[in-house]
């Protein structure tokens, strides 16, 4: 996805291991048939980008939230506010679901990563993944997904591939993009309030408006490139 990052230069900030640039380059590799493809276009992708952060800057799923009063807000504790997808009809939750879902399982079938590993290594809940993605299932049994939209800032247009660990019996994994950002977690310790809080089945599909993620994503860059930069 490309967004307005800077004046003369529309595309976003792209952070690798190895440098920090603004580039129009698509991270890709032959992995889905045409029809999978057409599954992932029609399902979600067009959705999300038709609503998602603009060339010209505009934003459709940002001015829909800011037409519509937040279930939770507290303006002396945090600017994050958080909203009731259930209670916006504008908001296709199915194809911001499904696109998010699907970032993170093509970040686990295929060794992106310099070092020959996948980047989101789902373990036992790749193939319940694969079959919500392909229709044949719902939404995994101890997965959560969080959607945060982002904040205007001079940072909303980092991005980084899908990334994800073991953290014990948790996994944790994200993915921000301009605009938005994704957390996908799974283990059957999940806490509450990380299953509370899941777009799909949290109470009301809570969705969040937030510019408080901006700085974890951006110490993540930077330990991403420092961490590259070292020698073997």
């Amino acid at each position: 996805m490309r967004s307005k990052s800077s004046p003369g230069n529309p595309n976003p900030w792209e952070v690798t291991p190895s440098s920090a640039k603004q580039t129009s380059r698509q991270v890709k590799a032959p992995l889905l048939c045409r029809d999978c493809e057409q599954r992932f276009s029609s399902n979600g992708e067009r959705w999300v980008f038709t609503h998602g952060l603009r060339n010209d800057g505009t934003f459709p799923l940002a001015a829909i939230l800011a037409s519509r009063v937040p279930v939770a807000y507290n303006p002396s504790i945090s600017s994050t506010k958080v909203y009731s997808a259930a209670q916006i009809p504008e908001i296709n939750q199915a194809a911001l679901t499904y696109f998010a879902v699907s970032m993170f399982w093509r970040g686990s079938i295929h060794p992106w990563k310099r070092d020959g590993t996948c980047p989101v290594p789902l373990g036992p809940y790749e193939e319940p993944v694969r079959q919500f993605l392909l229709g044949i299932a719902g939404f995994p049994v101890d997965v959560t997904l969080n959607v945060v939209v982002r904040e205007p800032s001079g940072i909303r247009y980092l991005t980084h591939e899908p990334l994800g660990e073991w953290r014990g019996d948790l996994f944790v994994s994200k993915f921000p993009m301009p605009g938005l950002a994704f957390a996908l977690n799974a283990g059957k310790a999940l806490p509450a309030p990380l299953r509370n809080t899941c777009f799909v089945r949290g109470s009301g599909n809570p969705i969040v408006l937030s510019g408080t993620l901006e700085q974890p994503i951006l110490d993540e860059s930077v330990r991403m490139i420092k961490s590259g930069r070292r020698k073997p």
